[in-house]
């Protein structure tokens, strides 16, 4: 059955306001590394409201959401939570956007990927696999980006960026067994989020300073990570799968490192090199191939030269 005109414009509206938030994301990040802010400080802005909202949503449903296996809830909690926020950032501080918002979530599916095959024995179809060669592909050029221009410290950024990646991957693998909905999830994110930020500072192992931030800066940050990533993206993206599939949506979501890095050159001055486009390139149209949105002539076409 095809989509009404209607349908159709309410889920690529949604989609876009998700695009522009994911890409504020990287850019929320990169900021923090010249600012006042600590990653601490941004982490507060983006779990704390998220956690009230969503907490007071569920607050019925705790005991539901602790009788899941607590190895789903774990890695929930680090993939999508503090740590997975505090690995990106890290990575972050030492790579361009592009490159950043290239990887982390454009080498999604091929962790997503390799994880389901290998843990859970689930076949990846020939569209899947031509994707994620193409994937692999956009890794090795970033790789030889940073090789050849002798940056060894881009080289461990990338790495960085490649087990946040790893961990979001381990995310939606629990998130898609664990049985729990997208606001349980949620809350589960945001609420670990706070009690690790509290031990944090109670440890000395994580520092705030947002009483000597401007309050431009702070609001920047709260309206990006706390409304925007942590309450808004998750709606609209269901919104957007709602509306259009789950594999349209995925395919339009590749487009994340094109918009953060059309929006990092006026904020950053971070220029696009010929190697960075060939490298987002791959990576890209892997993720949308590995998508599996391509016409289906296609597809069989790819089936039969896979066999």
């Amino acid at each position: 059955m095809q989509k009404s005109a209607s349908t159709l414009l309410t889920g690529l509206s949604a989609m876009l306001v998700t695009l522009l938030i994911w890409s504020s994301f990287f850019l929320s990040l990169r900021a923090a590394s010249h600012s006042s802010l600590t990653t601490a400080d941004i982490a507060l802005l983006r779990f704390v409201p998220a956690a009230l909202l969503f907490g007071w949503c569920c607050r019925s449903r705790f005991r539901a959401i602790f009788a899941t296996p607590k190895r789903y809830l774990a890695l929930i909690a680090w993939g999508a939570g503090l740590p997975y926020f505090l690995i990106a950032g890290w990575g972050l501080q030492a790579v361009p956007v592009a490159d950043g918002a290239s990887l982390i979530p454009g080498i999604l599916p091929l962790f997503v990927s390799g994880i389901a095959a290998f843990y859970y024995r689930e076949s990846i179809s020939a569209a899947r696999r031509v994707g994620l060669c193409l994937i692999a592909v956009g890794i090795a050029c970033f790789v030889y980006k940073s090789l050849i221009n002798g940056q060894p410290n881009l080289l461990k950024g990338y790495g960085i960026l490649l087990f946040a990646s790893l961990s979001w991957a381990w995310y939606t693998i629990a998130m898609r067994v664990s049985g729990l909905t997208a606001i349980e999830g949620a809350a589960v994110i945001a609420i670990s989020g706070c009690i690790l930020l509290a031990l944090g500072s109670l440890s000395g192992t994580v520092t705030f300073n947002l009483t000597s931030a401007g309050s431009q800066e702070i609001l920047y940050h709260f309206l990006v990570q706390g409304i925007g990533v942590g309450m808004v993206s998750s709606l609209c993206y269901a919104m957007a799968i709602s509306r259009l599939g789950a594999e349209v949506s995925a395919a339009l979501g590749a487009f994340t490192p094109v918009l953060a890095a059309a929006l990092a050159f006026p904020f950053f001055s971070e220029p696009l090199t010929s190697q960075t486009l060939l490298a987002m390139a791959f990576v890209v149209f892997g993720a949308i191939t590995a998508s599996e949105v391509l016409p289906l002539r296609l597809n069989k076409s790819l089936k039969k030269a896979f066999r």
